[in-house]
């Protein structure tokens, strides 16, 4: 019997392994769909080992899943993809879709989401997510594995803490820091809390156990440079969350070593809660704005501004940075504006789902402290979970870290160490279980067999949704690596190359999202090549990018640059580039990447310059590059070659009024460079 046991342990000590090393890859690695897709096929692959090779933990993991935390877990997955299905008309459907399908000449089915593939993504980093966490709750049933995994989230922490504070103050820091930051005093504050009272345990007259020690001494390195990066880095909103968060684990320590009792607890919760006000009076509340940024200190003009159009049921997961473009102001080219957490929350899921999420880390709170009271040993673990029950949310009033992969992951292992070791004693159930039952075993065939049963109807159900949970994120892993899938086989090589056919070249990489991918396309200027050549590049590759594009356009109609890119197709009539045209001005007004281009085709069709709405369109962007961005006046001189006869008049118009000097210029320009 001793090989079976030392061969699960061996699988358990892979899956944790394997689920460190997705946590740090995601915390080491750029934020994109490369990370997102390794780190989901590394918790793939954890669930289903864990799923599929029975141990004793599947009986704890099956009282862990109770019905009202599954119903709790699933929730948001099935609201996410609720979001990508289609509506009927005049219902919660965003009304994009309708503007979209007039643009295009199609039908599109009216979805609550803007965007499929920013929605699909938020769902599999969900999934990665809770697979984290429930692995994680797995694993940490066994007491001596908890400490493991604690220490060594606490070196993860410690060290992304450290590389996060050694970096330039001019350099733009990941989004997960100060989170990382604070889920590092978290961690070494249980670690400290535990090595206490593993030396008052194991303490005898004369003599102290060594074997704390060196966690202790970790634990006093993490937090000094945890709360060094926190007081320097962040501001006075994190360091709130952190003390308030550690706050609660000192105050359950305290409560077990001193004031156990009901009048004891209630005296130190009655202190911590006091304590927890006048420290929220330290944090600068923004007034006279929404409240999910009332806590954030940096720029949030475009957020208020989408704040105002939320919708009941949210734009879809994901939408907030889709719909960031539309609100930002003139002139912002890298969108340094992130939502807050909070904000993101709402925009994309909307103000209920916001709410629930911070009544239900309220409630989980409270049951994590309960159940830390109730523990003889190893409270240390429910109550981390408690503390960082209160940061968190904090947290997500501030910044937009906890949205972060990394950030999420480890919060994930969190709370499932602190969740596992919750109910830790069923670990030590199944074990007394599966003696009992090889004992029997061994004696002889039992007269009844439904009691031997009964274990194993108890485990399945949890390890088949673990299993599906696996499944999912495998499929989900697939679908973000084979992006040739959705463009019907054709590679995103070859429409790349196409795209590299359409005229007039664009100084920006325009940025197709076709649903699960994002294809970067750079158009080129031919001029310098074969003409002929590029001619017959275009007969044949045109028709294959236009419908790359098109295709973008039906999972993500708010993309202003693939807009622009089908109005600039040469077999283009001018009812449908007048259309195309406007979605483009609409969905990226403010992009001045896109100005040059959009200028040219505007004003080289006479039904656009005709049509009084994109006079005004176009007036708008020609008095921006005249009188507020000189440094790409030569946009202007290239559309008033491109224009046609009306265009060019009314150019001259344009200029005349604003500038009639760079108006003299712009012709001898002109006139120069056609007697070459």
């Amino acid at each position: 019997m001793a090989a079976p046991q030392d061969g699960v342990h061996m699988i358990i000590r892979l899956v944790m392994l394997a689920e460190l090393v997705a946590i740090t890859a995601a915390l080491a690695m750029p934020e994109n769909l490369q990370s997102l897709g390794l780190a989901s096929f590394i918790l793939a692959t954890a669930a289903l080992v864990v799923a599929i090779f029975p141990s004793s933990a599947s009986h704890g993991l099956a009282k862990l899943l109770r019905p009202g935390l599954v119903v709790v877990l699933a929730a948001p997955a099935l609201w996410m993809a609720l979001q990508v299905v289609p509506m009927p008309m005049d219902t919660l459907g965003n009304p994009i879709w309708a503007t979209a399908s007039a643009a295009l000449n199609e039908p599109l089915t009216e979805i609550i989401s803007v965007d499929i593939g920013a929605t699909m993504l938020s769902l599999a980093q969900y999934c990665a997510v809770l697979a984290a966490a429930l692995v994680t709750a797995v694993i940490t049933l066994d007491r001596y594995r908890a400490a493991q995994v604690l220490h060594i989230l606490l070196a993860i922490t410690t060290v992304a803490t450290a590389m996060w504070f050694g970096k330039e103050a001019t350099v733009v820091a990941g989004p997960d820091g100060s989170t990382v930051a604070v889920l590092g005093v978290l961690l070494s504050c249980a670690t400290a809390i535990r090595a206490v009272d593993q030396l008052r345990r194991h303490s005898r007259p004369g003599k102290i156990a060594p074997t704390p020690l060196p966690a202790l001494s970790a634990a006093v390195i993490a937090i000094i440079v945890c709360m060094a990066a926190l007081l320097i880095r962040t501001n006075s909103t994190a360091v709130v969350a952190a003390l308030l968060g550690s706050g609660i684990l000192v105050s359950v320590f305290a409560i077990r070593r001193w004031f156990m009792g009901l009048w004891g607890t209630a005296a130190v919760l009655a202190t911590a809660a006091i304590f927890s006000i006048a420290s929220l009076t330290v944090i600068p509340f923004r007034t006279n704005t929404d409240v999910t940024i009332a806590l954030s200190t940096s720029s949030q003009i475009a957020t208020e501004r989408m704040l105002q159009d939320v919708r009941p049921a949210g734009s879809g997961a994901g939408a907030s940075m889709v719909l960031l473009p539309l609100y930002r102001d003139i002139g912002i080219g890298a969108p340094r504006e992130r939502p807050t957490a909070a904000a993101a929350m709402v925009i994309d899921m909307g103000w209920a789902f916001l709410c629930g999420l911070v009544v239900i880390a309220m409630l989980g709170a409270c049951i994590l402290i309960r159940r830390s009271l109730s523990r003889a040993y190893d409270y240390v673990y429910p109550a981390l979970g408690a503390g960082a029950s209160i940061a968190v949310p904090i947290l997500a009033f501030a910044d937009h870290g906890i949205l972060g992969l990394g950030a999420s992951l480890l919060v994930a292992a969190l709370f499932g160490l602190a969740f596992g070791q919750s109910v830790s004693s069923a670990g030590r159930e199944a074990k007394s279980l599966e003696s009992e039952g090889a004992s029997d075993w061994m004696a002889g065939p039992a007269p009844a067999s439904r009691p031997r049963l009964a274990p194993a109807f108890i485990t399945l159900w949890a390890r088949a949704a673990l299993a599906m949970l696996g499944t999912a994120l495998i499929i989900q892993t697939i679908w973000m690596v084979l992006p040739g899938w959705y463009l019907g086989g054709q590679s995103s090589l070859s429409a790349v190359s196409a795209a590299a056919a359409w005229p007039n070249g664009i100084s920006k990489p325009v940025s197709a999202a076709a649903a699960h991918e994002d294809l970067w396309i750079r158009g080129e200027s031919r001029s310098r090549g074969d003409p002929a050549l590029a001619a017959d590049e275009q007969k044949t590759e045109l028709p294959a990018a236009s419908n790359a594009f098109a295709r973008a356009l039906r999972s993500s109609p708010l993309r202003g640059d693939i807009w622009l890119m089908l109005a600039a197709a040469p077999k283009q009539n001018s009812i449908q580039t007048a259309a195309m045209l406007k979605m483009s001005y609409y969905t990226a007004p403010n992009d001045l990447d896109l100005l040059p281009l959009r200028l040219s085709v505007a004003l080289a069709t006479d039904a656009v310059v005709r049509e009084l709405e994109f006079r005004d369109l176009i007036k708008r962007d020609v008095s921006l590059v005249v009188t507020r961005r000189p440094a790409i006046r030569p946009a202007l001189l290239a559309a008033y070659r491109s224009a046609s006869a009306e265009g060019k008049i009314y150019l001259e118009n344009l200029i005349s009024e604003l500038d009639p000097t760079y108006l003299d210029n712009m012709r001898a320009r002109n006139s120069r460079q056609g007697s070459r």
